[in-house]
């Protein structure tokens, strides 16, 4: 890692079926697949990305959380130093928008720093 070169950790958060992995085998592989199997507990991957007009790069370790009720208690670890949480939904499901701010929300606000950034992706 050369030391223009930082490193970001990012979770995905939402409900199971809402498109959370395949956001990520996007960026990573560029890639989109319609089907997926569900993450059980939780999947990491990393990329490098290069910004230009900072002459800088950014490694984000990127970790997919299983959005199962069953596993949220396990999702809570995964806040610890993350510096991006990124809550996903599916626009075609009004419930998984709604456990957005229902539950996932205030799971952040509970979790997490409060410097942490939040995005919301359909």
């Amino acid at each position: 890692m050369s030391n223009e070169e930082k490193i970001c950790k990012a979770i995905l958060i939402g409900e199971s079926g809402v498109g959370k992995t395949c956001i990520i085998l996007r960026l990573i592989d560029g890639k989109f697949f319609n089907d997926s199997i569900s993450t059980i507990g939780a999947c990491y991957s990393s990329t490098k990305l290069h910004f230009s007009e900072f002459k800088k790069d950014l490694q984000f370790q990127i970790w997919d959380t299983a959005g199962q009720e069953k596993f949220r208690g396990i999702t809570r670890i995964f806040y610890t130093k993350a510096e991006i949480v990124i809550l996903v939904y599916d626009i075609t499901n009004r419930r998984s928008f709604d456990e957005i701010k229902n539950y996932w929300y205030k799971q952040i606000l509970e979790n997490s720093s409060e410097q942490i950034s939040k995005y919301f992706f359909m």
